[in-house]
């Protein structure tokens, strides 16, 4: 997780302490912390089957980044 925390705040920027809880809730819909599946591609992925593993990590980081930075545009174009 912290690679995620790490890779957000290089999108949103070290500036503004509450950007970051600001930039998690755009997430919720797509993520799968704690029920439903993870979508890597065509590979889902049950909550709880997730591991602390480089090759989920390495498909879950961009992912989540992916859909941080779409929120990001979204937010700014309104």
């Amino acid at each position: 997780m912290s690679d995620v925390i790490e890779a957000f705040l290089e999108v949103i920027g070290f500036e503004d302490p509450e950007a970051l809880p600001r930039s998690l809730p755009p997430l919720r819909p797509n993520s799968a912390w704690s029920s439903g599946e993870w979508v890597f591609g065509n590979d889902p992925r049950r909550w709880n089957d997730l591991q602390n593993v480089q090759w989920e990590i390495s498909h879950l980081l961009p992912c989540l980044v992916s859909q941080q930075r779409c929120s990001l545009a979204h937010s700014k174009a309104a």
